[in-house]
């Protein structure tokens, strides 16, 4: 190993170190709880701790050393915090666990049971719910699959109880062992069809819940505040799955469901819906709601209406989607709501609801008055603020950015009208990353040129000054593309910092948290509009910081964001001098084949998505034009392309043909291959993909570490 290798791998072993705050909750006797994610070298997977603090009037007497938790894939305390509730996973197995105060009062091997497929844990589909007697759990699952036989398989005799009449094993399907389901894509693999399962504590038994009728998928479930019934989200399966991690547009409608199998879904048309919850009386849920098909993410509507649901029920918008940005309590600037969730327990007294949503270059919460759709700003001005818990006006969140670990901090909400004066208490110190001390973050407005929607925005982070032409920068647009960076403390951006690259992060326009409009405006604009918009980015950049070098700028983006780094490359061969691209998108047209979401390739090159009738080959040309495939013959930089053979959203072959392209035209390039999905996200393949990149920009920008 070279002492350079050497001492990127040494640091990224230190900062990697560095714990982030993932959830939270406020207890009624002043304890809170907090969970903690960290990478686990050793263990090649990311683990997760509890951290316990002793408080009292919001002040930290105490704390308790970190509690493991790695094996807990969900946890839930019942009402009156006397039980918790454990899904944990040991060795693929998984088991459902009730405590009550000191001991465990049941175990049960789910698997063993045969009743249903692996619980979900995902985000997209998760539910692991107290009734409000405390009594029962539920959760939703993989629906047993049927068992199914060649049309010939040589069989032992039946045995005394099949000749007498008797089932002996259950009935098998013949002939049907290779028919073709559809799951829902990249990281959910596997699931196909949900069922809603309960576990009852006291008589110590699972059950499969009856009444959902074929073909309907549900998630997002709970029971209603008096137990007896259910709500959730049921997706539209027809005419197929398309793709739905990171996709907030699939068609959905909000269900209920009583004990007796009665099952009733609002008719809603051409909606995605996400997230129903009760408000605190009972008599009504709220909701997140967009229109269904366009852009994959985009701003939403916060829908409320009135129990119980019938046919005639009407959603009234409490917040509406904003274009541009709209005034909220305090003459605040607001750009809408981009979240597709709520908090566990969002409420604080008066019918407020707490939210987290993007906003431009940061995460903010807000207070939301669900009567009259006030809106007020939880004030945060040194990076991103998220609520993680509320209870009894009681809030627990999280600071974070650029250059800090996470921080836990708790207030006491003030009453209607004084929430701005808000008073935090903090849990955990703070203090600047070490060898960041140096380093500083700036937010840049910029403004395009041309006609229709011009503003988008850019974040540096990097040195707070230098000589003159002396620092390397690395220019970097998000994934998605409706997506957006926010100031928050991660590994690869603290690494490259650490050694001495300061960092463009660019939110085209296109990027979330800067009102529809901005989400709008991509579509038959990729490849063009959001090339222009890291140029503009760049030049800026350079200008504003007079020890930036121009002469050494590097490129460096995923999915979409690799789209744009390779467009960059291809259609400003001069400018920029090295280039790492993990799972590019590379040709459009050829994507919309084989990708789980075909869709995203007709939306963003500007037509509309569908299967039925004709072939229409104009569509795959203007797909094939906006792609940076038709500007590889022009690229210079040297290239390094992080590839995972398992990434069903951009899958491998893109990479593996402009790899292919690139080298037929004498450019310098290299191609990982890693038995991963879309993000490389498992520990050793982070690992690898941020050491090999700071290699390569290294390498091929001349930087001596």
């Amino acid at each position: 190993m070279s002492p350079k290798v050497d001492k990127f791998v040494k640091t990224y072993k230190t900062l990697a170190q560095i714990p982030a705050i993932t959830g939270g909750r406020i207890r009624s006797d002043g304890i809170i709880s907090s969970l903690w994610s960290q990478r686990n070298l050793e263990r090649g997977k990311t683990s997760k701790f509890m951290r316990e603090f002793f408080t009292k009037d919001l002040i930290k007497l105490a704390e308790t050393s970190p509690v493991d938790v790695s094996t807990e894939v969900l946890s839930r305390n019942s009402p009156s915090e006397k039980f918790r509730a454990v899904l944990r996973d040991i060795d693929s197995k998984q088991y459902l666990e009730v405590w009550q105060e000191n001991n465990n009062i049941r175990t049960v091997d789910l698997g063993a049971l045969d009743l249903h497929g692996s619980v979900y844990s995902d985000v997209e589909f998760t539910s692991f719910e107290w009734s409000p007697d405390e009594k029962k759990i539920l959760y939703v699952a993989e629906k047993k699959s049927k068992k199914s036989e060649p049309f010939y398989k040589r069989k032992a005799p039946a045995s005394d109880k099949e000749k007498e009449g008797g089932s002996g094993d259950e009935e098998k399907l013949i002939g049907e062992e290779y028919t073709f389901e559809q799951d829902w894509g990249e990281q959910l693999v596997g699931k196909k069809l949900s069922v809603i399962a309960e576990y009852n504590v006291e008589n110590d038994m699972v059950e499969v819940l009856k009444g959902v009728p074929d073909g309907v998928f549900i998630a997002q479930i709970k029971y209603s505040p008096d137990g007896s019934y259910i709500i959730g989200v049921a997706y539209n399966l027809e005419p197929r799955k398309l793709g739905l991690i990171y996709c907030s547009n699939r068609p959905s409608t909000v269900f209920t469901l009583d004990f007796e199998g009665t099952y009733f879904e609002l008719p809603l048309v051409g909606v995605a819906l996400k997230s129903p919850i009760f408000t605190p009386d009972g008599g009504s849920i709220i909701w997140l709601q967009r229109k269904t098909g366009g852009p994959h993410a985009s701003c939403m509507q916060l829908v409320k209406t009135e129990l119980p649901l019938t046919a005639n029920s009407v959603g009234k918008v409490v917040v509406d989607m904003v274009e541009t940005e709209i005034s909220i309590e305090g003459g605040k600037p607001f750009f809408g709501l981009y979240n597709t969730g709520f908090l566990k327990r969002p409420w604080a007294s008066h019918n407020r609801l707490l939210v987290n949503t993007n906003q431009k270059y940061t995460l903010n919460s807000y207070v939301i008055n669900i009567d009259n759709g006030a809106i007020t700003e939880l004030p945060f001005q040194n990076g991103s603020q998220v609520i993680l818990d509320v209870f009894e006006d009681k809030i627990l969140a999280t600071r974070r950015n650029f250059l800090k670990p996470d921080q836990l901090v708790i207030g006491q909400l003030p009453e209607p009208g004084n929430e701005t004066h808000i008073t935090w208490n903090e849990l955990t110190a703070t203090e600047t990353v070490p060898c960041l001390e140096n380093c500083m973050y700036e937010y840049l407005d910029l403004v395009s040129k041309g006609d229709g929607f011009n503003i988008f925005n850019a974040i540096y982070v990097g040195p707070k000054t230098g000589q003159e032409k002396t620092v390397p920068l690395v220019v970097w647009p998000h994934g998605g593309p409706h997506s957006a960076f926010a100031n928050f403390f991660f590994l690869e951006a603290a690494i490259s910092l650490y050694f001495g690259h300061a960092l463009l992060l660019v939110n085209f326009r296109g990027s979330l948290g800067s009102g529809q409009a901005s989400v709008d405006f991509l579509p038959g604009r990729i490849g063009a509009s959001d090339v222009a918009d890291c140029v503009l980015a760049t030049d800026a950049a350079l200008e504003r910081f007079p020890w930036l070098d121009g002469a050494r700028v590097a490129l460096k983006g995923g999915s979409h964001g690799g789209f744009l780094v390779a467009h960059l490359s291809g259609q400003h061969p001069d400018k920029y001098r090295a280039v790492v691209a993990r799972n590019p998108v590379i040709d459009v047209a050829s994507m919309s084949i084989i990708s789980d979401i075909p869709d995203w390739c007709y939306v963003e090159a500007g037509k509309e998505y569908s299967q039925e009738g004709e072939i229409d080959n104009e569509i795959l040309t203007e797909m094939r034009k906006v792609s940076p495939i038709v500007h590889a013959h022009k690229v210079k930089a040297p290239t390094l392309l992080l590839i995972g053979s398992k990434d069903l959203r951009v899958p491998a072959s893109q990479g593996t043909d402009y790899y292919l392209r690139l080298k037929a035209n004498g450019v310098t390039t290299r191609m990982n291959l890693y038995e991963d999905n879309h993000p490389l996200g498992t520990v050793p393949n982070e690992m690898d993909t941020i050491i090999n990149s700071l290699l390569w920009i290294d390498t091929h920008l001349g930087i001596e570490n």
